[in-house]
């Protein structure tokens, strides 16, 4: 990475060593405690990163506030104690000691949420599990988070992995990174889509063989069976600081033994998950794919869906309705999917089907009024999923655009990226770790910014490098986004390519 997109490559090697000499998977020598309250991107070999004494002011922008289709042209917007708290298309006297950034008429709007990622998947299967151990994930998510970062996502939801350390030292400061929604391992039931144990490590009956495999050492999954399991596999994650929980409700396409029209979990373990969670006020998320599936989760109150390609109109609708939302990765039925490493070969002919028969989905989930999020599904080797993300920003234009309603795609992708997953994020209640809204350029919320050199309501590729292929898009490890010129998070600027 250019040194101009961010300033902390150099102590990142050195944060590399620091983390193998560690006694856990991310807890660094480094304590934030008695670090300067304000620092956001304290690092072991130069002074903590901090919000100008006297914030910043941001002049001369277009504001896309993240939930209307156009910009507010010509505003100017104080940034304070890391939230906004001035917004006005009449000069702002600027505070003593505050940055002063002239925008020159480029975009402001809010920094961009990932629903879905798994920050400590960052090599293929095949390669993790007989090959790697903690300190491998850890030293890796390092350089994933501050990726997703200089690429503007300022939030994301991990959704399955042992990203709590780098949840907490990313919040103390010690390493740059987008804010983090733990989920921990995600729950499943035996032969269900978390269970990657080896074909024989159960053996023939329960009380055979080895009951935990290497996934679940590392921290990934849970594999519980039975209302006193399942809870207790709930309790262990909101323990570690989750602020959502994930079950595997569902089949999937990257896993061994469960077809991927299969329901999983009882309506009796879904239901003690979630009041599990409800006790600890927050809400589940499940791997979920069908109409039956899902609606057994929205009987017991499940909150968002993810994936949730094959289902109908009235199911999406009924998410809606119950303050649910839908959180789907639309690569899942891109052509370019088929040449997914993860993909096992066996189940190819049966994804192409299903790429087909459903490739109006996006529309349909439009038509049903449900609320979508923004999810790149973020895993495997670092490059592949960093393209995966960049690709899946352009590809869900295509799908969630035309349609009964001509809906237009990138403002209902830029909504998805912003407002709609903040509403979502928010669901996490006294478990959420934002000091106030996300996803809207708005008085009172949290200064999560990006200043983008192009309107991406026209052109969605200022957020993605105008990139619309996958796999054979540059690498972007090496490849900056030099559209995002700004990126602020909780009034700190991490990236400034105007300076």
């Amino acid at each position: 990475m250019k040194r101009s997109n961010s300033i902390f490559k150099t102590s990142l090697r050195q944060l590399a060593v620091a983390v193998t000499m560690s006694a856990s998977l991310l807890s660094t020598a480094c304590s934030a405690d008695n670090a300067n309250t304000t620092a956001k991107a304290a690092t072991p070999a130069d002074a903590p990163v901090v919000e100008a004494n006297g914030g910043t002011l941001f002049n001369n922008v277009n504001i896309f506030n993240g939930v209307d289709n156009k910009l507010y042209n010509g505003s100017n917007v104080l940034v304070q104690n890391g939230l906004i708290v001035k917004i006005s298309t009449s000069p702002i006297a600027a505070p003593v000691d505050a940055q002063v950034i002239d925008g020159n008429g480029k975009t402001l709007m809010p920094g961009m949420i990932d629903g879905h990622v798994h920050l400590m998947i960052s090599n293929n299967y095949s390669d993790i599990i007989p090959n790697e151990d903690p300190y491998d994930l850890g030293i890796r998510s390092v350089l994933v988070a501050e990726h997703f970062l200089m690429d503007g996502f300022t939030s994301v939801r991990d959704m399955g992995g042992p990203a709590f350390a780098l949840a907490r030292q990313i919040n103390k400061g010690v390493i740059p990174g987008p804010r983090v929604y733990p989920s921990g391992t995600f729950i499943s039931q035996t032969s269900g889509h978390g269970d990657f144990r080896g074909r024989f490590d159960l053996g023939w009956s329960p009380r055979g063989g080895s009951d935990v495999g290497v996934w679940e050492k590392l921290g990934f999954g849970a594999v519980a069976d039975g209302v006193p399991e399942v809870l207790k596999a709930t309790r262990i994650n909101l323990r570690h600081g989750a602020t959502q929980i994930k079950i595997m409700a569902g089949g999937g396409g990257s896993s061994k033994y469960d077809p991927i029209d299969t329901t999983q979990y009882s309506k009796e373990e879904t239901c003690a998950i979630v009041q599990a969670a409800a006790d600890w006020g927050t809400y589940v998320g499940a791997h979920i794919f069908t109409d039956r599936a899902m609606n057994r989760g929205l009987d017991c109150g499940v909150k968002t869906f993810e994936h949730a390609f094959f289902a109908t109109e009235e199911t999406y609708a009924r998410i809606g309705r119950e303050g649910g939302y839908v959180v789907p990765q639309m690569w899942g039925l891109s052509p370019e999917l088929l040449n997914n490493p993860n993909m096992p070969k066996a189940k190819l002919p049966m994804v192409a089907g299903l790429i087909e028969q459903y490739k109006d989905t996006g529309r349909t989930m439009l038509d049903s009024g449900v609320p979508i999020v923004f999810m790149s599904d973020w895993v495997g080797t670092m490059e592949d999923a960093h393209k995966a993300r960049r690709f899946e920003i352009w590809w869900r234009t295509q799908m969630f655009s035309g349609g009964k309603k001509n809906y237009d795609g990138n403002y209902e992708v830029l909504k998805q990226l912003t407002s709609i997953a903040g509403e979502m994020l928010a669901m996490s209640g006294p478990r959420n770790p934002a000091p106030a809204k996300l996803g809207v350029v708005e008085v009172g919320a949290t200064a999560d910014l990006l200043l983008i050199d192009g309107n991406p309501l026209k052109d969605i590729g200022v957020l993605n490098g105008g990139y619309t292929e996958w796999y054979s898009q540059p690498n972007p490890l090496t490849t900056p986004i030099d559209t995002i010129e700004v990126v602020m998070k909780e009034g700190v600027i991490y990236k400034d390519l105007l300076n």
